[in-house]
């Protein structure tokens, strides 16, 4: 169907100067969207839902120029995620208020200038299975999955609290510039929240992009630290500079912000500078917590910005390897599992005015800040520069591997009651160059009472005065319950942090003790009221949150009875449920100690909504865990096109039977560059398969992907029993090669992990 006008030379004129003159019919057409519909000028469309099939091509085709559609009141459903739903050629175009779900990208611009889209929600568009392996070299955009929008080759252009969630790719940016993403919602997809490839001087600000890590939020393992696929909230590719990523809710993400520049460097042999490296962008003011992996990572670039962020409670808070002239200023990173900064081989990085902390249980010998040389090449590591930074709790504040750093101005703070000799500024191996002067040592409880003015709402702004004023940079800790919140601002002693509604990973509480960390010192606890929402279902306790196999589980809270329980995203099996109390029967499947999100929901598909996942473990000792008791590969010297064998044995110890994945069954046989989950052989939530995998890229498949997969001959192992696996991979790379085992739960992790390393050795 096409929508027209005839254009004459006054129609051009007219087309010419589309801000002053916009082109909008008096008595716009009233059509019904439909498979084909192209549109090039305003039209209003008859309010309802359509379910549109489109076959290879986008369902409704918009250009021209100059002009606004208004979407109010109209659904485009899509049933294949093969299609795209809309797509946008042309330019100065705004389209509101569109509803697009169901196809592989909701919205396509091509070639696109000044295209605004407001209050659109392009959500639960294509999304690949969880776990799902993509290129990471970053040499190409990886545009072609789905999401809700992807923007290519365009400039310009403009996004408004826009709402994409629970699909592949929120909205990518490939080759494209000026673009300005803001006040959007882009949270629980499974790969990124927003992606930039060959994207310069774009603009991220005032968004929200939670969970955005492999099942999207609804599987725990995004949480455990083991494999989130490189998941981001926000992921900066291949040339992509100069842009601003501001104020942004980034939690919970694979990784809250990467950076990385994977293609090797201009000169060989050596590791920086790097080909199409991701420069000079602006990290400003966002909260990152809670990533499994790094808050942010910012890799081989240089002259990096990262002001002001929240790199708390993750693996690392902050990554930056091979990071060159990076300022790194005012963030706050507390309670991060390994270090909270770490960086190999980078040089001439400042860091100033930070929090640095291990947490309110702090190992005696926790390495706040870690700076390498890593042995692998020449690259120097630092200098760096350490100055007015606030290191508060047990441990080390720096530690140096042949590296060279000053450290000036900074200060110490002790927990309550600890001595001073408890922390240590600096530690250098005899191949450092350091600079250190010693820190000062701040007076814990320095601060004066908190005064807090409201009881606090989740998912609002909560604002609290102290009783004397506090340097206002850098911006204080502010934690609940342990949490370091989001602050917004700090001034004259008047405090505001966010504090969302969801996301929280243990139950709701009717009051939260607050506490502060400044440069000025730190404060005694305080108890602050909470009003969680009459809405939204609350779960009080969970017993027991550490369970062993056979435990039923007890939950308890309000609003219960209205929606679901899901486990790690699947509905549980329950024994009894009321408003206030939901008893789960024994969870089954278990092979190993085994960690679920679990979440309320009220209804069902694009009208789900969740509660906050909170953790559930049930433990399995390791030596109760199923375990590989044998393996051997042969032989250990062969020539191209010969089979490698292995054989694989594995011993049930559980109490109860193992599931086993079957597929591919065995003797199975790889060519080396074939990878399982291209073949359409993936794991299975809760069931057994064996991985193998080499110590090199192989048919394009990193080494870490593990592409081979082998099953077994039956479905279930019973406690005791043994089992024996053979499977053949041909080789056809000449030299000498490690190859190693895993033992994996599927979902889960692996049990046994590089295992039975050999050497083999493929003559031509």
């Amino acid at each position: 169907m096409l929508i027209s006008k005839s254009r004459t030379n006054l129609w051009r004129t007219l087309a010419a100067v589309p801000l002053a003159f916009p082109i909008c019919s008096a008595s716009a057409q009233s059509v019904r969207p439909s498979v084909g519909l192209k549109v090039d000028h305003a039209v209003s469309f008859v309010r309802g839902t359509y379910h549109l099939k489109p076959a290879g091509v986008a369902a409704v085709d918009i250009s021209g120029r100059g002009y606004t559609i208004d979407f109010k009141g109209v659904t485009l459903l899509g049933d294949t995620g093969s299609a795209d739903g809309i797509k946008i050629t042309g330019e100065d175009i705004t389209i509101r208020n569109l509803d697009v779900s169901g196809f592989k990208w909701g919205v396509v611009l091509e070639g696109c200038k000044r295209i605004r889209l407001e209050n659109c929600n392009t959500s639960w568009n294509a999304n690949l299975k969880p776990g799902t392996v993509i290129d990471e070299s970053g040499n190409a955009p990886e545009d072609d999955h789905g999401g809700g929008i992807v923007v290519r080759d365009s400039t310009d252009c403009h996004f408004e609290r826009c709402t994409v969630q629970h699909q592949w790719d929120g909205i990518d940016l490939v080759r494209s510039s000026r673009v300005t993403i803001q006040n959007g919602d882009f949270s629980y997809c499974g790969n990124w929240g927003v992606h930039l490839w060959n994207s310069s001087f774009n603009v991220f600000r005032h968004n929200r992009a939670v969970w955005c890590t492999t099942g999207g939020g609804s599987l725990y393992q995004a949480l455990s630290g083991w494999q989130t696929y490189d998941a981001q909230a926000v992921g900066i590719d291949h040339n992509s500079c100069d842009n601003i990523i501001e104020q942004n809710d980034l939690r919970f993400g694979g990784d809250g912000i990467f950076i990385r520049a994977n293609e090797g460097p201009i000169t060989p042999g050596t590791v920086v500078p790097v080909k199409n490296g991701s420069h000079r962008n602006k990290l400003l003011f966002n909260d990152c917590s809670f990533s499994p992996n790094n808050a942010i990572e910012v890799d081989l670039v240089d002259d990096t910005q990262i002001i002001g962020n929240n790199c708390s409670f993750s693996n690392y808070g902050l990554w930056l390897g091979y990071s060159r002239r990076c300022i790194v200023s005012g963030n706050t990173c507390v309670s991060d599992t390994n270090h909270c900064v770490e960086i190999e081989n980078g040089q001439d990085d400042v860091f100033n005015y930070n929090v640095f902390s291990a947490g309110e249980n702090a190992r005696a010998d926790y390495q706040m800040v870690l700076l390498r040389q890593n042995g692998r090449d020449k690259t120097p590591s630092g200098p760096y520069l350490f100055d007015h930074n606030s290191f508060y709790g047990k441990g080390t504040g720096v530690v140096l591997t042949d590296t060279a750093a000053t450290l000036q101005n900074n200060t110490a703070y002790m927990p309550k009651g600890a001595p001073s000799t408890a922390f240590t500024i600096v530690k250098a191996d005899a191949a450092s160059k350091v600079t250190a002067a010693q820190p000062l040592i701040g007076n814990t409880r320095q601060l004066k009472a908190l005064l807090p003015t409201h009881t606090l709402v989740p998912s609002k702004d909560f604002t609290f005065r102290l009783k004397e004023d506090i340097v206002e940079w850098p911006l204080p800790t502010v934690s609940l319950n342990g949490i370091p919140m989001w602050v917004r601002s700090s001034k004259h002693g008047t405090i505001t942090v966010h504090v969302p509604e969801d996301n929280w990973l243990r139950p709701a509480a009717d009051s939260m003790l607050l506490t502060i960390v400044s440069a000025n010192g730190d404060t005694d606890s305080v108890p602050v009221k909470v009003a969680w929402s009459v809405s939204h279902a609350a779960v009080t306790s969970v017993t027991p949150q550490t369970g062993t196999i056979g435990n039923s589980i007890v939950i308890e809270g309000h609003g219960l009875n209205s929606g679901s329980i899901l486990l790690n995203n699947r509905p549980a099996e329950i024994e009894s449920k009321s408003d206030t109390k939901v008893v789960l029967k024994p969870l089954s499947g278990i092979l190993l100690t085994s960690n679920y999100n679990l979440l309320w929901q009220s209804g069902e598909g694009r009208d789900a909504r969740l509660l906050w996942p909170m953790k559930l473990t049930v433990e399995v000792p390791r030596e109760q865990m199923p375990h590989l008791i044998g393996a051997e590969f042969s032989p250990k010297q062969l020539h191209v096109g010969d089979l490698i064998k292995v054989k694989m044995t594995v011993r049930n110890n559980l109490p109860i039977d193992a599931r086993l994945t079957v597929s591919p069954p065995p003797p199975f046989t790889y060519d080396e560059t074939q990878a399982s989950y291209e073949m359409g052989y993936n794991e299975t939530e809760g069931y057994l398969h064996l991985r193998v995998s080499t110590d090199f890229f192989v048919g394009g498949h990193h080494p870490g992907s593990w592409p081979w997969l082998f099953g077994f001959d039956k479905s279930l192992l019973k406690p005791g029993e043994t089992i024996t696996v053979m499977g053949y991979v041909r080789a056809k790379t000449p030299g000498k090669h490690v190859y190693r085992i895993g033992l994996v739960a599927g979902g889960f992790r692996f049990i046994d992990d590089n295992a039975y390393q050999t050497q083999i050795e493929v003559l031509p």
